[in-house]
């Protein structure tokens, strides 16, 4: 390939930078191959830098904008899922703004995050459910188990339980399982007898959640979802707070 001809390709491929356009838009002039491959080199060697800085650029906007499309694609496709209203939620019920939270309760992120979970749902603009997946180990499995058990008692307890399960610390011991369950005024026996009498339901809630988390292509807790954003971590108070507000503006 001669150098005019592979000048005019690296032309061609940025031609819609910025950088390109603005030279070219003052050189309108007809020149021959010669003057015109001239110039491009002399314009390449003296704003190389410039040039690559700009391609590094626009390559990381396009691979954002893929994996954005990519993320809203797949959060279409499972939209019935993931915005299931089978599972425990908080908020405004009536509220158009929906977000989702899937977490684990030994996630030290997930602990981070509950009380801006916690205001964000006082807010009172957003309906915002609660999915348990476990991934983080049997002991994880086992405080998910407890808080969807005490779920199909009471509800409103659910929360109760969620709230103190994520400022536990340390592993999910049966006895510390029990001890928060007796605190939120949940008798034992109910609570046991709904372990069992649900736990099939449980376990099929359970598994649903923590196969979205897998077809969404994330390897871990929290993840939040509103709208149609995804949120991976601990994601910041006034960065979930916009996009409430956001979504709020756009449906009214």
């Amino acid at each position: 390939m001669s150098r005019i001809s592979f000048l005019l390709i690296f032309i061609l491929a940025v031609a819609s930078l910025p950088v390109i356009n603005n030279w070219l838009s003052h050189r309108s002039q007809t020149l021959s191959d010669d003057q015109i491959g001239k110039r491009l080199d002399d314009y390449i060697s003296k704003n190389f830098d410039k040039i690559i800085k700009t391609l590094r650029e626009e390559s990381i906007k396009s691979s954002y904008a893929a994996r954005d499309n990519a993320v809203k694609g797949k959060i279409l496709q499972y939209k019935n899922e993931i915005f299931d209203p089978a599972y425990p939620y908080s908020g405004n019920k009536n509220s158009k703004v929906i977000a989702v939270g899937f977490f684990d309760y030994s996630c030290r992120y997930c602990k981070a995050i509950k009380n801006d979970i916690k205001q964000l749902t006082n807010d009172g603009k957003v309906k915002y459910i609660f999915r348990d997946a476990p991934i983080l180990g049997n002991a994880s499995l086992k405080a998910a188990k407890s808080a969807l058990a005490i779920y199909f008692i009471d509800k409103e307890k659910y929360f109760d339980f969620h709230y103190a399960a994520l400022s536990h610390k340390g592993e999910f011991l049966d006895e510390t399982i029990l001890g928060i369950v007796k605190n939120i005024g949940i008798n034992e026996d109910d609570f046991n007898n709904s372990m069992k009498n649900n736990a099939d339901k449980i376990e099929q809630m359970i598994n649903n959640s923590k196969l979205l988390v897998r077809e969404l292509g994330v390897g871990g807790t929290p993840l939040l979802i509103i709208g149609d954003s995804l949120l991976v971590g601990a994601t910041d108070l006034n960065v979930l707070r916009k996009k409430v507000d956001e979504l709020s503006r756009e449906q009214g």
